[in-house]
Formats: C-alpha cells, sequence, structure tokens
C-alpha cells in the first residue's frame, strides 16, 4: 500500500474470520502495519502478514 491511494482490502483477523474494507485510503505505514482511513472518518489498523488480497482504485468505475 502507498499513503494517500485508495484501496478494497480483504484480511484475516482471526484463525478463520476475514474481514473486508472497501474504499479505504492508506494514511499511515509501520514496518508492521497500515494505518487505514474509511469514507466515515473512523481509522483501523491493517496488518501486512494479515492481507490476502490488495486491489488499488483509481477511477468511479472502481468503486
Amino acid at each position: 500500500m502507498e499513503i494517500g491511494k485508495r484501496y478494497n482490502v480483504a484480511f484475516s483477523t482471526g484463525h478463520y474470520e476475514i474481514e473486508y474494507e472497501k474504499n479505504v485510503t492508506c494514511v499511515k505505514k509501520t514496518p508492521k502495519s497500515y494505518r487505514v482511513k474509511r469514507e466515515d472518518g473512523t481509522t483501523r489498523l491493517v496488518g501486512h502478514d494479515s492481507i490476502l488480497e490488495l486491489k488499488e482504485l483509481r477511477g468511479l468505475s472502481d468503486l
């Protein structure tokens, strides 16, 4: 992930749990995680190792 770009991301949160975040913006990158900002303004940490699928959004047709 790169700071300032929008993504759809699927990641594992537990042994059998997968969560999806759509249309989030990467706002911070650390050695082990990314801080992403949702459309409603809340943020969430996503670990580098937990990402299963990552898709960069480039235009309105990607939403």
